[in-house]
């Protein structure tokens, strides 16, 4: 069931597939089977909010935004919870350089990158929380973990005023390696795991950081500190899922350290294992090659990128992949997407805006239209192949420009559109509206009847320029015996 145009449809699939994912934590593609039937707990870890969030996010970010979609297109309701992470070293530095407050950097950056994320059409979460009204929660965890002998405490860092508590990594040795599969002897220390005397075993990795002059922290049994990065995301769905949910995503990049961290902490604290049923990871974006990161300075951002290309063709390009898969960013890939996208879309708008009714019902099109939903369905529930799924769309685009859109019977060109919506829009997030205000609607009007009436005068150089400030506003102007007709890009 899907709403369209306010109206809730239900399409008819007797040959919808059960759904298929990958599961890191087994390493193999498993029929999805929900703990509760009708619903679906999923935590998708966010952003640190210390800069603006960049492609490689972006490609996260509207992967699960996708996964989301699908489920709840399949009946399930899902609650989906994706974090802020606003406290952290970055964070502090971020506040220093700027002669800021921690709260000042993570506020703006939580609004530009909730902005960022609006425009790509990624639906707001369930729940978005931030780390730091969970310090409660955490302290709580940690207490638990120390109690238990899975955390020890250690002399105050140099320069910090109070403890540092580390996980004794150790005391779970059996637990860990869940989404590696590598024993600890194999792992060497991750990106944010520092190297210090003070702990057990290389790997074990701060619970809890002891307070240093002028930094932000909270009072705990360890004296003034803040949470370490791992247990953050362990407060955070244990608070809105519970113990127990379905999915755990993010980035592949956070499979180690900071998933298997999340894993023996929150296993070792709740007695319950698994804490997730479905481990989830989106791909590297890279850049020749190589990773796309903040921290290899190689990076581009999206409201850098949506300044050439609107937000519908980078939502199209990151989606036209496995979202297992890498991608390798270039401005000619991202070019190619743009026209493979014009050409989509413009067939669905096409026949969409039609106003005039004919009478023909081509048997070829017909077929085509339930091959096309036959496709999709198949191919999202093939752990979530949107490369395919969107292949589909584009067979039925390619049988339907064979037919003028004012020769079909309204009931069929209905279902033709439908079909592109459902799946291209609702599903995919693709042909989405863009509101135009009134004033930006009225200088559109202008300028295209100013260029109507300079191709009338054969003023050719006129007209190209004013379609150059059409293009410039994001505007593209299409010539045709009905008259100009614009859409926005």
């Amino acid at each position: 069931a899907l709403n369209y145009q306010g109206e809730t449809v239900l399409i008819s699939c007797p040959w919808k597939l059960v759904l298929r994912l990958y599961n890191t934590a087994t390493r193999k593609v498993e029929e999805f089977k929900p703990i509760n039937p009708d619903k679906v707990g999923m935590y998708v870890c966010g952003l640190t909010v210390y800069n603006d969030m960049h492609l490689g996010h972006a490609r996260t970010y509207i992967s699960f935004d996708v996964i989301r979609r699908w489920l709840e297109y399949s009946g399930y309701e899902v609650t989906f919870v994706q974090n802020h992470t606003d406290i952290d070293d970055k964070i502090i530095q971020k506040a220093n350089e700027e002669d800021s407050t921690t709260e000042e950097i993570a506020s703006r950056y939580i609004e530009r990158t909730t902005e960022d994320l609006e425009k790509l059409q990624v639906r707001p979460p369930t729940f978005m929380p931030k780390a730091t009204d969970f310090i409660k929660e955490m302290i709580e965890i940690v207490s638990d973990l120390v109690e238990k002998k899975h955390a020890y405490v250690v002399e105050p860092a140099a320069g910090a005023l109070s403890s540092d508590v580390y996980f004794d990594i150790s005391s779970a040795s059996d637990m860990f390696g869940t989404l590696t599969g590598q024993n600890i002897e194999d792992m060497e220390a991750g990106a944010r795991v520092a190297v210090d005397s003070r702990k057990r075993h290389p790997s074990d990795f701060v619970l809890w950081k002891g307070a240093k002059p002028n930094e932000p922290s909270w009072e705990s049994p360890w004296g003034s500190g803040r949470p370490g990065w791992h247990i953050e995301c362990s407060a955070m769905s244990l608070g809105h899922l519970g113990k127990h949910f379905d999915i755990h995503g993010g980035g592949v990049d956070l499979k180690f350290p900071h998933h298997e961290s999340e894993i023996l902490q929150t296993e070792c604290h709740t007695n319950h294992s698994p804490v997730a049923n479905y481990w989830i990871h989106t791909g590297f974006l890279t850049i020749d090659k190589e990773k796309m990161s903040k921290s290899l300075d190689n990076f581009f951002l999206v409201r850098d990128v949506m300044k050439e290309y609107s937000a519908p063709i980078l939502r199209f390009y990151l989606l036209n992949g496995s979202y297992r898969s890498p991608i390798d960013f270039s401005n000619s890939s991202l070019k190619e997407s743009m026209a493979a996208y014009k050409r989509l879309e413009g067939t669905y708008r096409r026949f969409r805006d039609e106003e005039t009714n004919g009478v023909q019902k081509p048997p070829e099109l017909v077929e085509a239209i339930e091959q096309c939903r036959k496709d999709f369905v198949s191919a999202m529930n093939d752990d979530f192949n949107t490369r395919e799924a969107i292949a589909s769309l584009f067979q039925l685009a390619r049988i339907a420009n064979n037919h003028p859109e004012s020769s079909l019977a309204s009931d069929l060109r209905s279902e033709l559109v439908k079909t592109f919506d459902y799946y291209g829009n609702q599903v995919l997030g693709l042909f989405t509206e863009h509101i135009i205000d009134d004033s930006l609607l009225a200088s559109i009007k202008d300028l295209i009847t100013k260029r109507d009436a300079a191709r009338i005068a054969k003023d050719w150089s006129q007209s190209d320029s004013i379609r150059d400030e059409l293009s410039e506003m994001g505007i593209e102007v299409q010539d045709t015996p009905e008259g100009t007709k614009w859409r926005r890009i």
